[in-house]
């Protein structure tokens, strides 16, 4: 595109004089900074820091892919990277012009699904490889995870600094009386196919229910703030969105206590301001923001919306780290991002004075926390453990006292443990006495016990044997009683036999010439002698 063609100069930022007038005297071009974005004078990702350049710049508009840096071009900047177009621009000017640097802009966080699940992008398109010598980067997990797609020394972490008003502005304090208020939004795409989009409406119906059940949440009232896009409202049995202006989303979480987002930028305004902060994500995608909640499954939700109202402070503490990660914010980006446009704009200076190849180190920004990370605001052990006495304390004048009292404690220390120290040595000596009688014993009680083991095989002999004497007893007993009773039978039988032949007698007596008849025996005379045959 032509110089005609493009935006008219907007030297809002002008050189210092010392530049001029080294150009003046050299008779060299003034240098410009060309913006290479249709709608740069409009958008939030470029004009909190346009006004500060070092040098003039100018918005390159309606530009196609024939489109050409001008011969006054210090360095060309812009965060469209994902069509044809820009990266056939970018692509000849780095083939055609080697010694004008080239910064791309982040313009948010990184989604895994954007990054390698959307159809509309061409593959490789975000950052693989980056068509640029230096990525403007939001923070530094966002480095680590560029720079592993072949980027290595290209990524500098500057920040956002559209949010360095947001990270400036105290936010008001979290309410922790009244109704829980809490905004449910969705990313401005939150979906890049069919198959995606149902697994939106499905997670956003699941919580959708899930609170419609349960209208109070740790004794406190429910109120939802509903922000969806692309027509999730009514898909989900929402009333449509009225029309007409709406609050900011920024005015909107200043006023809820608690927020769930899918994966958006939204999500590092919401941990700036201190709002607990869960991730809804159904897809199961690697997550390159990290976050203290996530609802990745319904089994996930009851837990967190609990949380979310009485947010445990590890995991608010896990928040603020990660945000730290997730964004450089603990100072403003802008003065990184000048100093990072400045730095590649000398370095395209000195290439071309010196026709050599533009060289840029792998690092232009200076890390203050030299790799290090900061110990947070937000560490305070009394918040972390709520309930251990000590962390409680926060009267100076007695922990003094007490510490006080535990320095003459421990100056008395060493005496007291050199008397424990001999205590245990004899308390040592005794235990080995008793181990030694203990071995003793045990070795008396071994015998004893291989005594009675003996007595005990002997005692089992003894009863076999007199088991085996009552045995024969018993049978001797029985013959005995048998043998009592022939005796019996035999005595009686004796008695009747003697007292019939004194009746015989009596009567032969009495009829001496009477022959003697044999007479039959008697019933009772059969029976003894059955008897005794028996």
């Amino acid at each position: 595109m032509s110089n005609e063609s493009a935006n008219q100069a907007q030297p809002i930022g002008e050189p210092s004089a010392a530049s001029e007038a080294d150009t003046v005297l050299s008779g060299e071009r003034i240098d410009r900074a060309y913006i290479l974005c249709h709608f740069a004078n409009e958008s939030p990702l470029y004009k909190p820091w346009l006004d500060q350049l070092p040098i003039a710049w100018e918005v390159v508009s309606g530009y196609t892919p024939n489109w050409e840096p001008p011969d006054d071009a210090a360095i060309v900047i812009t965060h469209m990277h994902y069509s044809w177009e820009e990266l056939s621009i970018l692509r000849r000017v780095r083939e055609r012009s080697p010694q004008l640097p080239v910064l791309i802009l982040s313009d948010g966080i990184l989604e895994y699904r954007n990054t390698w699940e959307h159809p509309d992008l061409p593959e490789g398109s975000l950052f693989q490889p980056l068509f640029g010598h230096k990525l403007a980067c939001i923070g530094k997990s966002q480095v680590r995870a560029v720079e592993s797609w072949g980027n290595l020394g290209r990524c500098e972490c500057v920040g956002l600094p559209r949010l360095d008003a947001v990270v400036a502005s105290k936010p008001p304090r979290v309410n922790r009386e009244g109704p829980f208020r809490l905004l449910i939004a969705t990313a401005n795409t939150p979906a890049f196919d069919d198959d995606q989009r149902e697994t939106v409406v499905e997670s956003l119906t699941h919580l959708k229910r899930i609170i419609d059940a349960n209208t109070v949440i740790n004794g406190r009232d429910v109120e939802v703030v509903w922000r969806l896009t692309s027509g999730l409202d009514e898909e989900i049995g929402l009333p449509a969105p009225e029309k007409g202006k709406k609050p900011s989303l920024l005015s909107v979480i200043d006023n809820v206590d608690a927020v769930i987002t899918t994966p958006s930028t939204l999500y590092l305004e919401s941990a700036i301001k201190k709002r607990p902060t869960a991730i809804l994500d159904f897809h199961n995608t690697p997550m390159y923001v990290s976050s203290a909640w996530s609802i990745s499954a319904p089994a996930h939700t009851r837990q967190t919306l609990l949380e979310l109202e009485s947010p445990p402070a590890p995991k608010m503490l896990f928040q603020d780290a990660a945000l730290q990660d997730n964004l450089e914010c603990r100072t403003p980006a802008v003065p990184r991002l000048i100093e990072l446009v400045t730095a590649m704009i000398e370095a395209g200076k000195t290439a071309r004075r010196d026709n050599a190849e533009l060289k840029l180190p792998y690092r232009i920004l200076h890390d203050r926390e030299k790799g290090f990370f900061p110990v947070l605001e937000s560490f305070e052990l009394h918040r972390l453990y709520p309930n251990n006495e000590i962390f409680q304390n926060d009267d100076v004048t007695r922990m003094q006292v007490e510490l006080e009292a535990l320095t003459k404690r421990l100056g008395s220390a060493p005496l007291d443990m050199a008397r424990l120290r001999n205590q245990c040595l004899t308390y040592s000596k005794l235990i080995d006495e008793m181990q030694e009688d203990y071995e003793s014993a045990r070795a008396v009680i071994d015998k004893m016990n291989e005594r009675v083991a003996a007595i005990k095989i002997h005692n089992e002999d003894l009863k076999e044997r007199l088991d085996t004497q009552i045995k024969r007893a018993e049978d001797v007993n029985q013959r005995y009683k048998v043998a009592q009773r022939a005796y019996q039978n035999l005595k009686k039988w004796k008695e009747f036999h003697e007292e019939k032949m004194a009746m015989e007698e009596a009567e032969a007596l009495k009829q001496p010439s009477q022959t003697k008849e044999v007479d039959e025996p008697s019933d009772q005379e059969t029976k003894i002698e059955s008897q005794e045959k028996a």
